[in-house]
């Protein structure tokens, strides 16, 4: 592994010292990235669902389009899906997996799919405090 060394009269390091490697802070705890792409409309309904039945709040949905080729005869089509996207702790994920495929109706042919992999870092969504209105 190449250190460099710097001369002394630089002023920057003396020749005995070695450039530290880069630090990375400290892993907070482990994360997922759970995404699921599924027909169109029903995103919000599964989100809502998502976030009332198993409380996870740092989810999102967005509207993805795209154009493709059947194999056999070559015709071009467009299609309309739904992205949704989670980051959850790694005891919860395969709770929040199960129901993704469940609740987006994935369990039916050509209807989407839904991929989980490990985030290097993450910090999950804390809820505010709901805040007291004390009018005077």
């Amino acid at each position: 592994m190449y250190r460099p060394r710097w001369r002394r009269d630089l002023g920057i390091m003396s020749s005995e010292q070695l450039i530290p490697p880069p630090l990375l802070p400290p892993r907070r705890a482990e994360f997922r990235v759970i995404t699921c792409i599924m027909p169109a409309g029903g995103a919000v309904d599964v989100l809502r669902a998502l976030r009332q039945e198993l409380g996870v709040i740092s989810a999102c949905a967005h509207h993805a389009r795209g154009i493709g080729t059947q194999s056999l005869r070559h015709r071009v089509y467009s299609d309309e899906k739904q992205v949704l996207t989670a980051l959850v702790s790694a005891e919860q994920a395969d709770a929040v997996f199960s129901f993704l495929y469940h609740a987006a109706g994935l369990d039916q042919p050509h209807a989407g799919m839904v991929m989980m992999g490990r985030a290097f870092r993450g910090a999950g969504v804390i809820p505010l405090p709901e805040q007291q209105a004390d009018v005077q």
